[in-house]
Protein backbone atom coordinates (compact mmCIF):
# COMPACT_ATOMS: atom_id res chain seq x y z
CA UNK A 1 0.00 0.00 0.00
CA UNK A 2 1.11 3.36 -0.67
CA UNK A 3 1.56 6.07 1.95
CA UNK A 4 -1.35 8.75 1.82
CA UNK A 5 -1.50 11.21 -0.80
CA UNK A 6 -0.59 15.12 0.03
CA UNK A 7 -3.23 17.94 0.00
CA UNK A 8 -2.12 19.63 -3.09
CA UNK A 9 -2.59 16.03 -4.79
CA UNK A 10 -5.99 15.62 -3.20
CA UNK A 11 -6.95 18.63 -4.47
CA UNK A 12 -5.75 18.56 -7.99
CA UNK A 13 -7.47 14.94 -7.96
CA UNK A 14 -10.38 16.84 -6.62
CA UNK A 15 -10.44 19.36 -9.26
CA UNK A 16 -9.99 16.71 -12.01
CA UNK A 17 -12.71 14.38 -10.81
CA UNK A 18 -14.97 17.14 -10.34
CA UNK A 19 -14.85 18.30 -13.95
CA UNK A 20 -14.77 15.22 -15.40
CA UNK A 21 -17.91 13.76 -13.50
CA UNK A 22 -19.59 17.62 -13.35
CA UNK A 23 -19.39 16.82 -17.51
CA UNK A 24 -20.17 13.31 -17.97
CA UNK A 25 -23.71 14.26 -15.60
CA UNK A 26 -24.82 16.89 -17.98
CA UNK A 27 -25.90 14.39 -21.15
CA UNK A 28 -26.17 10.97 -18.73
CA UNK A 29 -27.41 12.02 -15.44
CA UNK A 30 -29.03 9.13 -14.23
CA UNK A 31 -31.41 11.58 -11.54
CA UNK A 32 -31.34 15.77 -11.78
CA UNK A 33 -28.38 17.29 -10.62
CA UNK A 34 -28.51 18.52 -7.08
CA UNK A 35 -26.97 22.17 -6.43
CA UNK A 36 -23.51 22.39 -6.25
CA UNK A 37 -23.06 23.47 -2.69
CA UNK A 38 -25.54 21.16 -0.03
CA UNK A 39 -24.69 20.06 3.15
CA UNK A 40 -24.19 16.61 2.42
CA UNK A 41 -21.65 17.69 -0.34
CA UNK A 42 -20.04 19.49 2.59
CA UNK A 43 -19.68 15.94 4.51
CA UNK A 44 -18.42 14.28 1.48
CA UNK A 45 -15.20 16.71 1.01
CA UNK A 46 -14.32 16.09 4.45
CA UNK A 47 -14.11 12.97 3.64
CA UNK A 48 -11.92 13.58 0.99
CA UNK A 49 -9.19 14.57 3.17
CA UNK A 50 -10.24 12.42 6.40
CA UNK A 51 -10.38 9.14 4.55
CA UNK A 52 -6.96 8.92 2.41
CA UNK A 53 -5.17 11.15 5.57
CA UNK A 54 -6.51 8.87 8.72
CA UNK A 55 -8.41 5.95 7.38
CA UNK A 56 -5.85 4.78 5.21
CA UNK A 57 -2.73 5.65 7.69
CA UNK A 58 -4.27 3.52 10.40
CA UNK A 59 -4.60 0.63 7.42
CA UNK A 60 -1.29 0.93 6.80
CA UNK A 61 -0.53 0.78 10.62
CA UNK A 62 -2.70 -2.05 11.24
CA UNK A 63 -1.55 -3.98 8.11
CA UNK A 64 1.88 -3.63 8.57
CA UNK A 65 2.34 -5.02 12.15
CA UNK A 66 -0.33 -7.56 10.87
CA UNK A 67 2.09 -8.96 7.73
CA UNK A 68 5.22 -8.49 10.17
CA UNK A 69 3.35 -11.24 12.79
CA UNK A 70 2.43 -13.41 10.07
CA UNK A 71 5.82 -13.01 8.38
CA UNK A 72 6.89 -14.48 12.04
CA UNK A 73 5.07 -17.76 11.70
CA UNK A 74 4.18 -18.28 8.03
CA UNK A 75 6.69 -17.85 4.96
CA UNK A 76 4.04 -18.39 2.03
CA UNK A 77 5.52 -18.97 -1.00
CA UNK A 78 5.55 -16.71 -4.02
CA UNK A 79 7.21 -18.83 -6.61
CA UNK A 80 4.08 -19.84 -8.00
CA UNK A 81 2.57 -16.12 -8.63
CA UNK A 82 6.09 -14.13 -9.95
CA UNK A 83 6.27 -17.40 -12.42
CA UNK A 84 3.09 -16.05 -14.26
CA UNK A 85 2.59 -13.77 -16.67
CA UNK A 86 2.53 -10.18 -15.06
CA UNK A 87 -1.42 -9.95 -17.23
CA UNK A 88 -2.49 -13.03 -15.43
CA UNK A 89 -0.84 -11.81 -12.12
CA UNK A 90 -3.00 -8.80 -11.86
CA UNK A 91 -6.49 -10.83 -12.97
CA UNK A 92 -5.77 -13.20 -10.14
CA UNK A 93 -5.44 -10.47 -8.01
CA UNK A 94 -8.45 -8.64 -8.92
CA UNK A 95 -11.17 -11.35 -9.18
CA UNK A 96 -9.75 -12.71 -4.94
CA UNK A 97 -9.82 -9.34 -4.04
CA UNK A 98 -13.26 -8.19 -5.50
CA UNK A 99 -14.51 -12.01 -4.20
CA UNK A 100 -13.25 -11.51 -0.50
CA UNK A 101 -14.53 -7.83 -0.86
CA UNK A 102 -17.78 -9.26 -1.44
CA UNK A 103 -17.71 -11.52 1.45
CA UNK A 104 -16.50 -8.85 3.76
CA UNK A 105 -18.96 -6.08 1.98
CA UNK A 106 -22.43 -8.70 2.82
CA UNK A 107 -20.51 -9.03 7.00
CA UNK A 108 -20.84 -5.35 6.86
CA UNK A 109 -24.70 -5.59 6.39
CA UNK A 110 -25.05 -7.56 9.05
CA UNK A 111 -25.05 -7.18 13.00
CA UNK A 112 -22.40 -4.65 14.92
CA UNK A 113 -21.03 -4.18 11.81
CA UNK A 114 -23.68 -2.19 9.97
CA UNK A 115 -23.51 0.35 12.24
CA UNK A 116 -19.85 0.70 10.89
CA UNK A 117 -20.96 0.43 7.15
CA UNK A 118 -24.25 2.24 7.34
CA UNK A 119 -21.90 5.42 7.56
CA UNK A 120 -21.73 4.89 3.79
CA UNK A 121 -24.99 4.16 3.73
CA UNK A 122 -26.30 7.61 4.89
CA UNK A 123 -25.99 9.53 2.16
CA UNK A 124 -29.44 10.86 0.66
CA UNK A 125 -27.88 12.65 -2.77
CA UNK A 126 -25.46 9.54 -4.01
CA UNK A 127 -22.60 10.47 -6.75
CA UNK A 128 -19.04 10.38 -7.08
CA UNK A 129 -17.71 12.03 -4.01
CA UNK A 130 -20.30 9.45 -1.55
CA UNK A 131 -17.90 6.87 -2.42
CA UNK A 132 -15.35 8.36 0.36
CA UNK A 133 -17.86 8.49 3.14
CA UNK A 134 -16.44 5.29 4.84
CA UNK A 135 -16.01 5.03 8.30
CA UNK A 136 -11.90 3.95 9.51
CA UNK A 137 -12.94 1.05 10.85
CA UNK A 138 -14.91 -0.02 7.50
CA UNK A 139 -11.81 1.21 5.97
CA UNK A 140 -9.48 -0.72 7.95
CA UNK A 141 -11.37 -4.06 8.40
CA UNK A 142 -12.24 -3.90 4.78
CA UNK A 143 -8.20 -3.72 3.96
CA UNK A 144 -7.16 -5.97 6.06
CA UNK A 145 -9.73 -8.72 5.14
CA UNK A 146 -8.00 -8.48 1.68
CA UNK A 147 -4.44 -8.02 2.36
CA UNK A 148 -3.83 -10.76 4.34
CA UNK A 149 -5.12 -13.33 2.69
CA UNK A 150 -3.46 -12.66 -0.91
CA UNK A 151 -0.41 -12.48 1.30
CA UNK A 152 -0.63 -15.89 2.52
CA UNK A 153 -1.66 -16.91 -0.91
CA UNK A 154 1.48 -15.70 -2.08
CA UNK A 155 0.66 -12.41 -4.11
CA UNK A 156 3.19 -10.06 -4.37
CA UNK A 157 4.70 -7.43 -6.53
CA UNK A 158 3.24 -5.01 -8.47
CA UNK A 159 0.16 -6.73 -8.96
CA UNK A 160 -0.76 -6.55 -5.75
CA UNK A 161 0.59 -2.61 -5.85
CA UNK A 162 -1.84 -2.05 -8.31
CA UNK A 163 -4.85 -3.01 -6.92
CA UNK A 164 -5.65 -0.71 -4.44
CA UNK A 165 -5.48 2.47 -6.53
CA UNK A 166 -7.89 0.51 -9.38
CA UNK A 167 -10.08 -0.13 -6.68
CA UNK A 168 -10.22 3.07 -5.01
CA UNK A 169 -11.22 5.02 -8.70
CA UNK A 170 -13.55 2.31 -9.77
CA UNK A 171 -15.44 3.43 -6.14
CA UNK A 172 -16.01 6.32 -7.37
CA UNK A 173 -17.05 5.74 -10.78
CA UNK A 174 -19.86 3.32 -9.30
CA UNK A 175 -20.98 6.17 -6.92
CA UNK A 176 -21.19 8.61 -10.05
CA UNK A 177 -24.91 10.26 -10.72
CA UNK A 178 -24.79 8.30 -14.35
CA UNK A 179 -26.84 5.91 -15.94
CA UNK A 180 -24.27 3.84 -17.30
CA UNK A 181 -24.81 0.02 -17.37
CA UNK A 182 -22.48 -0.91 -20.40
CA UNK A 183 -25.30 -2.62 -21.91
CA UNK A 184 -24.30 -6.32 -22.27
CA UNK A 185 -21.25 -6.05 -20.40
CA UNK A 186 -23.66 -5.39 -17.27
CA UNK A 187 -22.38 -8.44 -15.89
CA UNK A 188 -18.79 -8.49 -16.61
CA UNK A 189 -18.27 -5.33 -15.05
CA UNK A 190 -19.37 -2.90 -12.26
CA UNK A 191 -21.28 0.21 -13.11
CA UNK A 192 -23.27 2.92 -11.79
CA UNK A 193 -26.36 1.75 -12.75
CA UNK A 194 -25.46 -1.44 -10.64
CA UNK A 195 -24.01 -0.09 -7.81
CA UNK A 196 -26.76 2.70 -7.37
CA UNK A 197 -29.32 -0.01 -6.33
CA UNK A 198 -26.69 -1.14 -3.74
CA UNK A 199 -27.43 1.89 -1.87
CA UNK A 200 -31.08 2.25 -2.39
CA UNK A 201 -33.00 2.83 0.94
CA UNK A 202 -36.41 0.94 -1.72
CA UNK A 203 -36.95 -2.54 -0.40
CA UNK A 204 -36.34 -4.11 -3.79
CA UNK A 205 -33.21 -3.32 -3.74
CA UNK A 206 -32.03 -3.99 -0.11
CA UNK A 207 -29.32 -6.10 0.35
CA UNK A 208 -27.89 -6.69 -3.20
CA UNK A 209 -24.94 -5.51 -5.66
CA UNK A 210 -22.22 -6.20 -2.98
CA UNK A 211 -19.56 -6.64 -5.50
CA UNK A 212 -17.01 -3.60 -5.79
CA UNK A 213 -16.12 -4.64 -9.99
CA UNK A 214 -17.33 -8.07 -11.17
CA UNK A 215 -21.29 -7.98 -10.47
CA UNK A 216 -21.31 -11.31 -12.21
CA UNK A 217 -20.19 -12.98 -8.08
CA UNK A 218 -23.80 -11.49 -7.37
CA UNK A 219 -24.66 -13.48 -10.25
CA UNK A 220 -23.70 -16.84 -8.60
CA UNK A 221 -24.61 -15.60 -4.89
CA UNK A 222 -28.19 -14.67 -6.01
CA UNK A 223 -27.48 -11.42 -4.67
CA UNK A 224 -27.33 -9.48 -8.18
CA UNK A 225 -30.23 -6.65 -8.73
CA UNK A 226 -30.38 -4.67 -12.00
CA UNK A 227 -33.79 -4.36 -13.53
CA UNK A 228 -33.07 -2.86 -17.36
CA UNK A 229 -34.59 0.72 -18.36
CA UNK A 230 -34.96 1.96 -14.31
CA UNK A 231 -32.83 3.82 -12.20
CA UNK A 232 -32.53 4.13 -8.23
CA UNK A 233 -34.07 6.59 -7.05
CA UNK A 234 -34.30 7.15 -3.81
CA UNK A 235 -30.96 6.48 -1.44
CA UNK A 236 -29.83 6.92 2.39
CA UNK A 237 -31.67 4.95 5.35
CA UNK A 238 -34.56 3.35 5.56
CA UNK A 239 -34.89 2.83 9.36
CA UNK A 240 -32.63 4.70 10.95
CA UNK A 241 -30.73 8.11 11.17
CA UNK A 242 -26.97 9.23 11.13
CA UNK A 243 -25.92 12.30 12.24
CA UNK A 244 -25.18 14.57 9.92
CA UNK A 245 -21.83 16.11 10.57
CA UNK A 246 -18.41 14.15 10.63
CA UNK A 247 -17.72 14.20 13.92
CA UNK A 248 -21.34 12.59 14.62
CA UNK A 249 -20.99 10.08 12.26
CA UNK A 250 -17.90 8.73 13.12
CA UNK A 251 -18.97 8.19 16.87
CA UNK A 252 -22.12 6.81 15.59
CA UNK A 253 -21.32 3.42 15.98
CA UNK A 254 -20.37 3.00 19.22
CA UNK A 255 -23.36 5.00 20.35
CA UNK A 256 -26.14 3.12 22.16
Amino acid sequence: MEPPPGPFALLIAFASLAIIFSSVERFAAALPRKPLFRRERAVDFAYWFFTPWVSRTLTLITAGIAVFVLSRFAHPSSAWFIAQPKWLQVVEVLVAADAIGYVTHRLFHRGRLWRIHAIHHSTEDLDWLSATRLHPLNEVFTRLAQILPLYLLGMRGTALASVLPLFTFWAIFIHANVRWDFGPLRYVIATPAFHRWHHTSEDEGLDKNFAGLFPWIDLIFGTFYMPRGRHAEKFGLANERVPAGLLGQLAYPFQR
